[in-house]
This record gives C-alpha cells, sequence and structure tokens, in this order.
C-alpha cells in the first residue's frame, strides 16, 4: 500500500512539472483608427471585437467626435488607447483629450517644425497630460521636424519631463534609418519607450506601399522586432498602422491579426 502511494505521487510530481502554464496566444493587438471607414463607430467597434482586436489606436479626433468612439468601444469591451496630435508653439488643449482623461491612454505627438518654443510647449503638454493620467509618446514621423527616433530621443532629454516617451514605427523607423540600427535604436529608447506600431514591410523599401502592408506580407522579419521588444521586457501596448493599405479593410484586419497570433506566439 505505501509502495503503490509512493508510485502515485511520483506520477502526480512529474505530470505537474510538465505541465506549465501556457503563454497567452498573443499579447493585445490595437489598430489605427486608419484601418477603419467600414461603418458607424458602432459597427467598427463591433467588427475589432469578433476580430479579436484590443481596440482602437491613433484616432484623429477630439471633443464630440473622439467621445463617441469612446462610447462605441466601451460598450463592445474595447479601448481607445490613443489619440494623434500635433504640436509646434503651443501646447496640446485640455479641451482636446478630456474624454480620455483617466484612462491609461497615449497622446502620440507629432512635431512638424521646430520653433523656439517647442520644446516648452511640449513640457507644457507633458505635465497637462501627466494631471490627466495620460502619458505623452513622441512619434517620429517622416518628412517631419522630429522624423527619427534619434531626433526624439534627442527632444526627449530638452525637454526633460517624466511623462515624455517615444513610439516606435516600424514604417517610419524604416523610411528614415538603416533597419541594421533597429537593435541599438530600441535599446537606447529604454523606459522611455512607450508604444510600438507594426505592419507588413519590405525592409528595403522606399515608398508607403512598400512600408505600409497587411502584417503577412512583406521580407521584413518581424520575429526580429519581437525579440528585441522581449529582450527590453516590453510591457507597453502594441498597434497596427493600417495607412493606405489597398483592398477590403475588413480583410486585410482579418489577415493581420491572423498574422499576429502566429508571430507573438512563435519564441
Amino acid at each position: 500500500m505505501i509502495r503503490q502511494s509512493l508510485i502515485l505521487a511520483a506520477i502526480l510530481v512529474c505530470c505537474c512539472s510538465k505541465a506549465p502554464a501556457a503563454d497567452p496566444i498573443s499579447p493585445p493587438l490595437y489598430v489605427f483608427e486608419n484601418g477603419l471607414g467600414f461603418g458607424n463607430v458602432h459597427d467598427e467597434a463591433a467588427a475589432l471585437k469578433q476580430l479579436g482586436y484590443a481596440g482602437i489606436a491613433q484616432v484623429q479626433a477630439s471633443g464630440k467626435r473622439l467621445s463617441q468612439r469612446i462610447a462605441a468601444c466601451d460598450q463592445h469591451g474595447l479601448r481607445v488607447l490613443s489619440v494623434y496630435l500635433n504640436v509646434n508653439d503651443q501646447a496640446i488643449a485640455e479641451d482636446a483629450i478630456k474624454p480620455l482623461a483617466n484612462r491609461d491612454a497615449i497622446i502620440e505627438l507629432t512635431v512638424q517644425r521646430m520653433t523656439p518654443r517647442t520644446i516648452e510647449a511640449v513640457r507644457q503638454t507633458a505635465e497637462m497630460a501627466s494631471q490627466h493620467g495620460l502619458k505623452v509618446a513622441l512619434y517620429p514621423h517622416h518628412g517631419l521636424a522630429v522624423a527619427t527616433m534619434p531626433q526624439a530621443m534627442d527632444l526627449i532629454k530638452k525637454v526633460d519631463h517624466p511623462n515624455l516617451g517615444v513610439m516606435f514605427n516600424l514604417c517610419h523607423f524604416l523610411r528614415g534609418q538603416e533597419a541594421s540600427e533597429l537593435e541599438r535604436t530600441l535599446e537606447e529608447a529604454g523606459d522611455r519607450l512607450f508604444s510600438v506600431s507594426v505592419c507588413g514591410a519590405d525592409t528595403d523599401g522606399k515608398g508607403w506601399g512598400d512600408l505600409i502592408q497587411t502584417l503577412d506580407q512583406g521580407d521584413f522579419p518581424q520575429q526580429r522586432l519581437l525579440k528585441q521588444l522581449r529582450e527590453q521586457n516590453f510591457q507597453g501596448p502594441v498597434s497596427l498602422q493600417c495607412y493606405a493599405i489597398p483592398g477590403d479593410k475588413r480583410v486585410n484586419l482579418q489577415r493581420s491579426i491572423n498574422a499576429w497570433k502566429s508571430l507573438s506566439s512563435e519564441r
């Protein structure tokens, strides 16, 4: 009897040791608002919920329209992650972001031109956002005053506010920097890396048609990016860039979420 009990205990220990907790299928993925446009805000929220997205990012709206987008997402258990705004010589107005106050959201901030007041305007925006429970992430955008990650990090140092970080955008990175600089660029961002956007892309692409595709297309090795983010223990949100991708938007979103689930479950 004792021998049988010992055997049973050994079997239980063995089974438990071989059954580690499973990794989640994938980290949550948000979709840029530019990937929508196939219905009203409620139709779009319902579709994103069904497809498996976590919510909407880079909403280009404020006031009533932003509130409507938030309400639709709330109804379907989704989140509005971020708004997309620009700052030059004046700080962002509080009214533009109030609907997102205390929702753990992000202001994605472009800088079209650098003026003598830009640094102070960005600092004031970061401080105002902190009072409303939002983060501010500089959005390096090709062709603007802050076009690359190094330029964004330089501005972050000058502003010197803990609520200011940067968003890594794969398409703009490939447009403005060498692909070989990926790991070093992300490492230098460090804990100021607040968010990331992904998309299918051709590593040596020159135009947006090459650099912004559904996530199942392009020759850029997405696992290279994900591996670096894991090594840095990046815990921030990831969003899907969809600007000007041709074809049916719903089909595009389905293809990208399928690819994301596959990519992010690989180790």
